[in-house]
Protein backbone atom coordinates (compact mmCIF):
# COMPACT_ATOMS: atom_id res chain seq x y z
CA UNK A 1 0.00 0.00 0.00
CA UNK A 2 1.16 3.42 -0.72
CA UNK A 3 2.00 5.74 2.17
CA UNK A 4 -0.50 8.98 1.40
CA UNK A 5 1.57 12.25 0.60
CA UNK A 6 2.42 14.37 3.31
CA UNK A 7 -0.16 17.07 3.23
CA UNK A 8 -4.17 17.49 2.93
CA UNK A 9 -2.75 19.84 0.24
CA UNK A 10 -1.63 17.24 -2.13
CA UNK A 11 -5.12 15.74 -2.42
CA UNK A 12 -6.38 19.09 -3.95
CA UNK A 13 -5.32 22.30 -4.81
CA UNK A 14 -7.34 24.32 -7.80
CA UNK A 15 -9.21 23.57 -10.47
CA UNK A 16 -11.49 25.22 -12.91
CA UNK A 17 -15.07 24.82 -14.11
CA UNK A 18 -16.08 24.56 -17.67
CA UNK A 19 -19.24 26.64 -19.30
CA UNK A 20 -22.44 24.41 -19.34
CA UNK A 21 -22.18 21.44 -21.21
CA UNK A 22 -18.40 21.00 -21.24
CA UNK A 23 -17.59 23.16 -23.86
CA UNK A 24 -14.43 24.25 -23.86
CA UNK A 25 -13.79 27.60 -21.81
CA UNK A 26 -13.78 31.15 -23.68
CA UNK A 27 -12.96 34.56 -23.19
CA UNK A 28 -16.53 35.59 -22.09
CA UNK A 29 -17.26 32.39 -20.11
CA UNK A 30 -17.09 31.61 -16.78
CA UNK A 31 -14.20 30.21 -14.55
CA UNK A 32 -14.66 28.32 -11.44
CA UNK A 33 -11.61 26.75 -9.31
CA UNK A 34 -11.66 24.63 -6.37
CA UNK A 35 -9.25 24.85 -3.47
CA UNK A 36 -9.18 22.32 -1.08
CA UNK A 37 -8.59 25.51 1.40
CA UNK A 38 -11.16 27.77 2.81
CA UNK A 39 -9.77 31.62 2.58
CA UNK A 40 -8.35 33.08 5.65
CA UNK A 41 -8.91 36.79 4.93
CA UNK A 42 -8.68 39.64 2.34
CA UNK A 43 -6.37 41.66 4.38
CA UNK A 44 -2.95 41.71 2.50
CA UNK A 45 -0.47 41.47 5.61
CA UNK A 46 -3.02 38.14 6.98
CA UNK A 47 -3.37 37.03 3.63
CA UNK A 48 -2.18 33.21 2.93
CA UNK A 49 0.32 32.18 -0.56
CA UNK A 50 -0.14 28.77 -1.93
CA UNK A 51 -3.56 27.54 -2.85
CA UNK A 52 -5.44 30.63 -1.14
CA UNK A 53 -3.19 32.96 -3.29
CA UNK A 54 -5.87 32.09 -5.69
CA UNK A 55 -8.92 34.40 -3.63
CA UNK A 56 -6.60 37.74 -3.12
CA UNK A 57 -5.15 37.57 -6.86
CA UNK A 58 -8.54 38.17 -8.21
CA UNK A 59 -8.82 41.45 -6.54
CA UNK A 60 -5.50 42.62 -5.87
CA UNK A 61 -3.34 43.53 -8.69
CA UNK A 62 0.78 43.66 -6.90
CA UNK A 63 3.70 46.58 -7.50
CA UNK A 64 5.43 44.02 -9.49
CA UNK A 65 4.69 40.52 -10.99
CA UNK A 66 7.29 37.34 -11.68
CA UNK A 67 7.70 35.14 -14.15
CA UNK A 68 7.94 31.28 -14.32
CA UNK A 69 11.02 31.49 -12.87
CA UNK A 70 10.74 33.88 -9.99
CA UNK A 71 12.10 36.55 -11.98
CA UNK A 72 10.26 40.19 -11.36
CA UNK A 73 8.52 41.99 -13.94
CA UNK A 74 6.66 45.22 -14.02
CA UNK A 75 3.48 45.47 -12.44
CA UNK A 76 1.82 48.29 -10.88
CA UNK A 77 5.50 49.82 -10.81
CA UNK A 78 6.47 50.27 -13.81
CA UNK A 79 10.43 50.51 -13.01
CA UNK A 80 12.57 49.70 -10.16
CA UNK A 81 16.45 50.11 -9.21
CA UNK A 82 18.38 49.92 -6.14
CA UNK A 83 21.36 51.94 -5.13
CA UNK A 84 24.69 51.00 -4.73
CA UNK A 85 23.75 50.03 -0.96
CA UNK A 86 21.36 47.97 -2.08
CA UNK A 87 19.33 49.35 1.17
CA UNK A 88 17.22 52.14 -0.91
CA UNK A 89 14.21 50.84 -3.63
CA UNK A 90 12.98 53.08 -5.98
CA UNK A 91 9.78 52.59 -7.42
CA UNK A 92 8.39 54.08 -10.55
CA UNK A 93 4.29 53.62 -10.65
CA UNK A 94 2.01 53.40 -13.86
CA UNK A 95 -0.18 56.64 -13.60
CA UNK A 96 -3.32 54.85 -15.08
CA UNK A 97 -4.59 52.84 -12.17
CA UNK A 98 -7.72 53.02 -10.66
CA UNK A 99 -8.94 51.08 -7.02
CA UNK A 100 -12.22 49.57 -7.58
CA UNK A 101 -13.88 52.29 -5.46
CA UNK A 102 -12.75 55.00 -7.75
CA UNK A 103 -9.84 56.35 -6.08
CA UNK A 104 -6.65 56.86 -7.75
CA UNK A 105 -3.26 54.40 -7.26
CA UNK A 106 -0.50 56.83 -6.36
CA UNK A 107 2.43 56.81 -4.12
CA UNK A 108 0.53 57.73 -1.35
CA UNK A 109 -1.27 54.48 -2.10
CA UNK A 110 1.99 52.35 -1.69
CA UNK A 111 3.10 54.15 1.41
CA UNK A 112 -0.38 53.91 3.46
CA UNK A 113 -0.20 49.86 2.12
CA UNK A 114 3.38 49.13 2.85
CA UNK A 115 2.92 50.86 6.58
CA UNK A 116 -0.42 48.77 7.11
CA UNK A 117 1.77 45.65 6.67
CA UNK A 118 4.42 46.85 8.39
CA UNK A 119 2.03 47.08 11.32
CA UNK A 120 0.12 44.69 11.50
CA UNK A 121 1.12 41.15 12.82
CA UNK A 122 0.56 38.50 10.53
CA UNK A 123 1.75 35.29 8.65
CA UNK A 124 3.93 37.43 6.52
CA UNK A 125 5.80 39.04 8.75
CA UNK A 126 8.91 37.89 7.81
CA UNK A 127 8.50 39.86 4.31
CA UNK A 128 9.15 43.36 5.78
CA UNK A 129 12.04 42.44 8.81
CA UNK A 130 14.17 44.77 7.13
CA UNK A 131 11.95 47.65 5.87
CA UNK A 132 12.94 50.47 7.87
CA UNK A 133 10.41 53.34 6.34
CA UNK A 134 8.91 54.27 2.78
CA UNK A 135 9.46 57.49 1.28
CA UNK A 136 6.92 59.38 -1.09
CA UNK A 137 9.33 61.12 -3.84
CA UNK A 138 7.06 62.26 -5.93
CA UNK A 139 3.10 61.81 -6.84
CA UNK A 140 4.27 58.11 -8.62
CA UNK A 141 7.65 57.27 -7.18
CA UNK A 142 8.59 55.72 -3.65
CA UNK A 143 11.50 54.95 -2.09
CA UNK A 144 11.22 51.87 0.34
CA UNK A 145 14.11 52.00 2.42
CA UNK A 146 15.81 48.76 4.21
CA UNK A 147 17.92 48.38 7.15
CA UNK A 148 19.84 45.33 6.05
CA UNK A 149 19.96 44.45 2.31
CA UNK A 150 16.48 42.04 1.62
CA UNK A 151 17.42 39.90 -1.86
CA UNK A 152 13.77 38.23 -1.32
CA UNK A 153 12.21 41.66 -1.58
CA UNK A 154 11.16 42.16 -5.26
CA UNK A 155 9.30 38.61 -4.91
CA UNK A 156 7.76 39.87 -1.65
CA UNK A 157 6.12 42.77 -3.98
CA UNK A 158 4.71 40.24 -6.39
CA UNK A 159 2.77 38.49 -3.88
CA UNK A 160 1.19 39.69 -0.59
CA UNK A 161 3.22 42.12 0.37
CA UNK A 162 2.95 44.50 -2.85
CA UNK A 163 -0.80 43.33 -2.55
CA UNK A 164 -2.31 46.95 -3.08
CA UNK A 165 -5.80 47.80 -1.26
CA UNK A 166 -7.45 51.12 -1.71
CA UNK A 167 -6.20 53.52 1.10
CA UNK A 168 -10.24 53.70 2.03
CA UNK A 169 -10.63 50.30 2.79
CA UNK A 170 -7.42 50.08 4.85
CA UNK A 171 -8.65 52.72 6.96
CA UNK A 172 -12.69 50.92 7.54
CA UNK A 173 -10.55 48.46 8.99
CA UNK A 174 -12.81 45.65 7.27
CA UNK A 175 -10.24 44.85 4.05
CA UNK A 176 -10.74 41.51 5.86
CA UNK A 177 -13.82 40.56 4.29
CA UNK A 178 -14.48 43.52 2.30
CA UNK A 179 -11.62 44.02 -0.38
CA UNK A 180 -11.06 47.09 -2.49
CA UNK A 181 -8.22 46.85 -5.01
CA UNK A 182 -7.28 47.13 -8.53
CA UNK A 183 -6.94 43.35 -9.93
CA UNK A 184 -9.05 41.51 -12.48
CA UNK A 185 -11.76 41.32 -10.38
CA UNK A 186 -14.14 42.74 -7.68
CA UNK A 187 -15.40 40.36 -5.03
CA UNK A 188 -19.38 39.81 -4.57
CA UNK A 189 -20.15 39.61 -1.54
CA UNK A 190 -23.47 39.26 -1.55
CA UNK A 191 -23.09 36.32 -3.69
CA UNK A 192 -20.23 34.60 -1.43
CA UNK A 193 -19.75 32.65 1.27
CA UNK A 194 -17.09 30.87 3.31
CA UNK A 195 -17.23 27.96 0.59
CA UNK A 196 -18.06 30.31 -2.31
CA UNK A 197 -16.33 33.35 -3.59
CA UNK A 198 -17.41 34.85 -6.21
CA UNK A 199 -16.36 37.86 -8.28
CA UNK A 200 -17.51 39.83 -11.33
CA UNK A 201 -14.98 41.37 -14.11
CA UNK A 202 -13.00 44.49 -12.98
CA UNK A 203 -14.22 46.57 -16.14
CA UNK A 204 -11.20 49.16 -15.35
CA UNK A 205 -8.61 46.64 -14.78
CA UNK A 206 -5.40 47.79 -16.64
CA UNK A 207 -4.67 44.92 -18.54
CA UNK A 208 -8.17 42.64 -19.04
CA UNK A 209 -6.43 40.42 -21.77
CA UNK A 210 -4.47 38.86 -18.59
CA UNK A 211 -7.92 37.26 -17.54
CA UNK A 212 -9.82 36.11 -20.33
CA UNK A 213 -13.04 34.97 -18.00
CA UNK A 214 -15.63 37.18 -17.29
CA UNK A 215 -16.49 36.05 -14.22
CA UNK A 216 -15.04 33.34 -11.11
CA UNK A 217 -15.74 31.66 -8.77
CA UNK A 218 -13.46 29.64 -6.33
CA UNK A 219 -15.58 27.15 -4.18
CA UNK A 220 -13.55 25.34 -1.08
CA UNK A 221 -14.20 21.41 -1.40
CA UNK A 222 -12.64 19.26 0.77
CA UNK A 223 -13.18 15.71 -0.98
CA UNK A 224 -11.79 15.44 -4.02
CA UNK A 225 -13.66 12.57 -5.47
CA UNK A 226 -16.84 14.65 -6.84
CA UNK A 227 -14.38 17.21 -8.62
CA UNK A 228 -12.18 14.33 -10.29
CA UNK A 229 -15.90 12.95 -11.60
CA UNK A 230 -16.25 16.39 -13.00
CA UNK A 231 -12.97 16.49 -14.37
CA UNK A 232 -13.26 13.34 -16.22
CA UNK A 233 -16.93 14.60 -17.78
CA UNK A 234 -15.45 17.77 -18.84
CA UNK A 235 -17.62 20.06 -16.29
CA UNK A 236 -13.84 20.63 -14.26
CA UNK A 237 -10.76 22.45 -16.16
CA UNK A 238 -8.44 21.69 -13.83
CA UNK A 239 -6.89 20.62 -10.57
CA UNK A 240 -4.36 19.30 -8.97
CA UNK A 241 -4.51 15.34 -8.38
CA UNK A 242 -2.78 12.47 -7.07
CA UNK A 243 0.15 10.26 -9.01
CA UNK A 244 -2.39 7.13 -8.47
CA UNK A 245 -5.10 8.93 -10.74
CA UNK A 246 -2.95 9.93 -13.87
CA UNK A 247 -3.46 7.17 -16.02
CA UNK A 248 -7.41 6.72 -15.63
CA UNK A 249 -7.47 10.47 -16.16
CA UNK A 250 -5.59 10.66 -19.65
CA UNK A 251 -7.34 7.81 -20.60
CA UNK A 252 -10.18 9.99 -20.32
CA UNK A 253 -8.80 12.58 -22.23
CA UNK A 254 -7.09 14.87 -19.59
CA UNK A 255 -3.54 16.42 -19.95
CA UNK A 256 -1.65 16.01 -16.92
CA UNK A 257 1.28 17.67 -15.92
CA UNK A 258 3.84 17.73 -13.08
CA UNK A 259 6.25 19.60 -10.88
CA UNK A 260 6.72 19.81 -7.39
CA UNK A 261 8.23 22.82 -5.27
CA UNK A 262 8.04 21.50 -1.62
CA UNK A 263 9.97 18.69 0.38
CA UNK A 264 8.75 16.29 3.14
CA UNK A 265 10.29 14.71 6.15
CA UNK A 266 11.41 15.74 10.01
CA UNK A 267 11.62 19.42 11.09
CA UNK A 268 14.29 19.13 13.90
CA UNK A 269 13.40 22.44 15.71
CA UNK A 270 15.20 21.62 19.36
CA UNK A 271 18.75 21.99 17.79
CA UNK A 272 19.79 23.66 21.24
CA UNK A 273 18.52 20.31 23.03
CA UNK A 274 16.20 22.10 25.00
CA UNK A 275 13.24 19.55 26.30
CA UNK A 276 15.25 16.86 24.22
CA UNK A 277 19.08 17.21 25.10
CA UNK A 278 19.45 14.78 22.13
CA UNK A 279 18.77 16.86 19.43
CA UNK A 280 21.28 19.41 21.17
CA UNK A 281 24.07 17.20 19.47
CA UNK A 282 24.96 17.41 15.59
CA UNK A 283 26.18 13.78 15.66
CA UNK A 284 22.58 12.59 16.76
CA UNK A 285 20.78 14.86 14.23
CA UNK A 286 22.92 13.15 11.71
CA UNK A 287 22.83 9.51 13.16
CA UNK A 288 18.33 10.05 12.35
CA UNK A 289 19.40 11.22 8.83
CA UNK A 290 21.54 8.18 8.23
CA UNK A 291 18.65 6.13 9.45
CA UNK A 292 16.51 6.50 6.31
CA UNK A 293 16.21 4.42 3.50
CA UNK A 294 15.18 7.66 1.13
CA UNK A 295 14.71 5.57 -2.52
CA UNK A 296 13.02 3.14 -0.21
CA UNK A 297 10.15 5.74 1.27
CA UNK A 298 10.04 7.13 -2.00
CA UNK A 299 9.08 4.03 -3.43
CA UNK A 300 6.36 3.27 -1.62
CA UNK A 301 4.94 6.82 -1.22
CA UNK A 302 1.68 8.42 -3.13
CA UNK A 303 2.13 10.35 -5.71
CA UNK A 304 6.34 9.11 -7.07
CA UNK A 305 8.04 11.65 -5.15
CA UNK A 306 11.92 11.88 -5.55
CA UNK A 307 14.27 11.35 -2.92
CA UNK A 308 16.32 14.53 -1.10
CA UNK A 309 18.27 15.10 1.61
CA UNK A 310 18.07 18.81 1.28
CA UNK A 311 15.13 21.19 1.59
CA UNK A 312 16.03 23.84 -1.46
CA UNK A 313 14.00 23.44 -4.59
CA UNK A 314 15.54 21.31 -7.28
CA UNK A 315 15.22 24.03 -9.63
CA UNK A 316 16.81 26.96 -7.88
CA UNK A 317 20.47 27.97 -7.62
CA UNK A 318 20.77 27.08 -3.90
CA UNK A 319 21.05 22.95 -4.54
CA UNK A 320 23.63 21.28 -4.81
CA UNK A 321 23.10 17.86 -6.45
CA UNK A 322 26.61 16.44 -5.03
CA UNK A 323 24.59 17.25 -1.20
CA UNK A 324 22.15 14.23 -2.27
CA UNK A 325 24.41 11.56 -1.19
CA UNK A 326 25.77 13.48 1.47
CA UNK A 327 23.45 10.85 3.78
CA UNK A 328 23.45 7.49 2.71
CA UNK A 329 21.37 5.23 4.49
CA UNK A 330 23.72 3.80 6.51
CA UNK A 331 22.15 2.15 10.04
CA UNK A 332 25.67 0.90 11.63
CA UNK A 333 27.02 4.66 10.66
CA UNK A 334 23.52 5.95 12.57
CA UNK A 335 24.43 4.13 15.36
CA UNK A 336 28.20 4.80 15.79
CA UNK A 337 26.94 8.44 16.08
CA UNK A 338 24.76 8.29 18.24
CA UNK A 339 26.97 6.10 20.90
CA UNK A 340 29.76 8.98 20.10
CA UNK A 341 27.39 11.58 21.16
CA UNK A 342 26.83 9.46 24.19
CA UNK A 343 23.57 8.50 23.03
CA UNK A 344 24.42 4.14 22.29
CA UNK A 345 21.32 3.28 24.28
CA UNK A 346 18.72 5.22 22.45
CA UNK A 347 16.84 8.08 22.89
CA UNK A 348 13.37 8.70 22.61
CA UNK A 349 11.40 11.29 20.27
CA UNK A 350 8.10 12.64 20.43
CA UNK A 351 6.49 13.23 17.09
CA UNK A 352 3.04 14.20 16.25
CA UNK A 353 0.92 12.02 15.02
CA UNK A 354 -0.92 13.27 11.88
CA UNK A 355 -2.01 9.49 10.79
CA UNK A 356 -5.26 10.72 10.90
CA UNK A 357 -4.51 12.36 7.62
CA UNK A 358 -1.49 10.65 6.36
CA UNK A 359 -2.40 7.02 7.22
CA UNK A 360 -0.82 4.86 9.12
CA UNK A 361 2.18 3.48 6.70
CA UNK A 362 4.04 6.42 7.50
CA UNK A 363 3.93 5.89 11.09
CA UNK A 364 4.98 2.47 10.57
CA UNK A 365 7.97 3.64 8.22
CA UNK A 366 9.46 5.74 10.42
CA UNK A 367 9.21 3.66 13.69
CA UNK A 368 10.97 0.93 11.60
CA UNK A 369 13.71 3.42 10.85
CA UNK A 370 14.38 5.06 13.76
CA UNK A 371 14.09 1.91 15.85
CA UNK A 372 16.63 0.07 13.67
CA UNK A 373 18.74 2.76 15.45
CA UNK A 374 17.70 2.48 18.94
CA UNK A 375 15.55 5.51 19.33
CA UNK A 376 12.02 5.09 20.18
CA UNK A 377 9.39 7.25 18.67
CA UNK A 378 6.55 8.35 21.03
CA UNK A 379 3.64 9.34 18.85
CA UNK A 380 1.54 12.28 20.26
CA UNK A 381 -2.05 13.39 20.10
CA UNK A 382 -2.30 16.32 17.16
CA UNK A 383 -4.40 18.13 15.14
CA UNK A 384 -3.97 19.15 11.80
CA UNK A 385 -5.82 22.02 12.09
CA UNK A 386 -3.51 23.34 14.73
CA UNK A 387 -0.18 22.05 13.55
CA UNK A 388 0.93 25.33 11.82
CA UNK A 389 -0.10 27.33 15.04
CA UNK A 390 1.16 24.65 17.11
CA UNK A 391 4.67 24.87 15.59
CA UNK A 392 4.89 28.70 15.67
CA UNK A 393 3.52 28.47 19.32
CA UNK A 394 7.23 26.67 19.83
CA UNK A 395 5.33 24.08 21.31
CA UNK A 396 6.97 21.14 19.21
CA UNK A 397 10.85 19.83 19.67
CA UNK A 398 10.55 17.80 16.05
CA UNK A 399 7.40 17.24 13.60
CA UNK A 400 7.23 15.45 10.35
CA UNK A 401 5.63 18.12 7.81
CA UNK A 402 5.46 18.83 4.37
CA UNK A 403 6.87 22.14 3.44
CA UNK A 404 7.21 24.75 0.57
CA UNK A 405 10.60 25.21 -1.50
CA UNK A 406 10.22 28.25 -3.48
CA UNK A 407 12.59 30.68 -4.23
CA UNK A 408 15.95 29.90 -2.40
CA UNK A 409 15.27 33.32 -0.35
CA UNK A 410 11.79 32.59 0.47
CA UNK A 411 13.03 28.63 2.03
CA UNK A 412 15.95 30.95 4.16
CA UNK A 413 13.16 33.57 5.28
CA UNK A 414 10.43 30.48 5.98
CA UNK A 415 12.83 27.80 7.61
CA UNK A 416 16.24 28.68 8.54
CA UNK A 417 16.47 32.48 9.42
CA UNK A 418 16.45 33.41 12.78
CA UNK A 419 13.23 35.10 12.69
CA UNK A 420 11.60 32.40 10.07
CA UNK A 421 8.24 31.30 10.88
CA UNK A 422 9.67 27.54 10.81
CA UNK A 423 12.75 27.98 12.92
CA UNK A 424 10.59 28.68 16.43
CA UNK A 425 12.78 28.52 18.95
CA UNK A 426 15.39 31.05 16.80
CA UNK A 427 17.88 28.36 16.28
CA UNK A 428 21.06 30.66 14.82
CA UNK A 429 24.95 30.15 15.06
CA UNK A 430 27.44 33.06 13.91
CA UNK A 431 28.56 31.02 11.16
CA UNK A 432 25.30 30.48 9.60
CA UNK A 433 24.48 33.98 9.88
CA UNK A 434 27.40 35.09 8.36
CA UNK A 435 26.65 32.50 5.49
CA UNK A 436 22.94 34.80 5.06
CA UNK A 437 24.60 38.11 5.45
CA UNK A 438 26.67 36.87 2.57
CA UNK A 439 23.65 36.39 0.00
CA UNK A 440 22.55 40.10 1.21
CA UNK A 441 25.66 41.49 0.03
CA UNK A 442 26.45 39.23 -3.35
CA UNK A 443 27.30 40.90 -6.55
CA UNK A 444 26.13 38.65 -9.48
CA UNK A 445 24.50 35.80 -10.21
CA UNK A 446 27.60 33.27 -9.85
CA UNK A 447 28.44 35.03 -6.73
CA UNK A 448 24.95 34.55 -5.44
CA UNK A 449 24.21 31.12 -6.53
CA UNK A 450 27.94 30.41 -4.57
CA UNK A 451 26.54 31.94 -1.32
CA UNK A 452 23.14 30.09 -1.22
CA UNK A 453 24.97 27.11 -1.84
CA UNK A 454 26.87 27.58 1.24
CA UNK A 455 23.50 28.11 3.38
CA UNK A 456 22.71 24.85 1.72
CA UNK A 457 25.58 23.09 2.60
CA UNK A 458 25.83 24.01 6.50
CA UNK A 459 22.33 23.30 6.78
CA UNK A 460 22.91 20.02 5.60
CA UNK A 461 25.81 18.92 7.17
CA UNK A 462 24.46 20.32 10.38
CA UNK A 463 21.91 18.38 10.30
CA UNK A 464 18.72 21.25 10.82
CA UNK A 465 16.52 19.30 9.23
CA UNK A 466 15.71 15.43 7.77
CA UNK A 467 14.55 15.68 4.50
CA UNK A 468 13.06 12.59 3.15
CA UNK A 469 11.63 13.14 -0.25
CA UNK A 470 9.80 15.56 -2.53
CA UNK A 471 6.22 14.99 -3.39
CA UNK A 472 5.01 15.17 -6.98
CA UNK A 473 2.58 17.30 -8.11
CA UNK A 474 0.43 16.54 -10.82
CA UNK A 475 -1.99 19.35 -11.93
CA UNK A 476 -5.08 17.95 -14.49
CA UNK A 477 -6.28 19.63 -17.59
CA UNK A 478 -8.96 19.32 -19.60
CA UNK A 479 -8.87 20.20 -23.24
CA UNK A 480 -9.54 23.89 -23.30
CA UNK A 481 -7.77 25.14 -20.98
CA UNK A 482 -4.03 25.06 -20.33
CA UNK A 483 -1.52 26.65 -17.27
CA UNK A 484 1.84 25.77 -15.86
CA UNK A 485 3.71 25.80 -12.34
CA UNK A 486 6.07 28.94 -11.75
CA UNK A 487 9.17 28.14 -9.17
CA UNK A 488 7.55 30.34 -6.38
CA UNK A 489 4.53 28.96 -5.42
CA UNK A 490 2.81 25.41 -4.87
CA UNK A 491 -0.31 26.43 -7.66
CA UNK A 492 -0.38 28.05 -10.56
CA UNK A 493 -0.81 31.81 -10.15
CA UNK A 494 -4.33 33.00 -11.13
CA UNK A 495 -3.51 34.60 -14.76
CA UNK A 496 -1.15 31.63 -15.33
CA UNK A 497 -5.15 30.11 -15.93
CA UNK A 498 -6.33 30.51 -19.71
CA UNK A 499 -8.10 29.42 -22.63
CA UNK A 500 -6.08 27.48 -25.43
CA UNK A 501 -5.56 29.55 -28.20
CA UNK A 502 -7.67 28.02 -31.47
Amino acid sequence: MKVATLAVAAMLTAAGCAGAGGDLAGPDENLVLVTNQPNASFDPPLMRVGPQSLYWQAVYDTLLHSDVDGEPLPGMASAWSYDESKLNLTLTLREDITFSDGSVFDAAAVKTNVDHFVATPGPNGPMTSAIESVEVTGPHQVIIRLRQPDPGLLINLSSTLGAMAAPAAIARGDLATAPTGSGPYTFQASQSSAERKVYHRNTAYVDPAAYPFDTLEIKYFADVNPVLNQLKTGQVDAAMVRATVTEELEASGVDVISGSAEWAGLLLFDRAGVSIPALGDVRVRQALNHAFDRDYISSITDGNPVPTAQIFNAESIAYDPALEDHYEYDVDKAKSLLADAGYGGGFTLPLPDLSAILGPAINKTIDQSLNAIGVTVDWQRASPTTMTSDIASGKLPVALFQLAANTPWQTITNSVAPSAGYNPLRTETPELNALIDRIRIASGPEESAAAYKAVNRYVVENAWFVPLFRPGKYFALTPGITTEYQLAGSVPDLSRFQPVQK
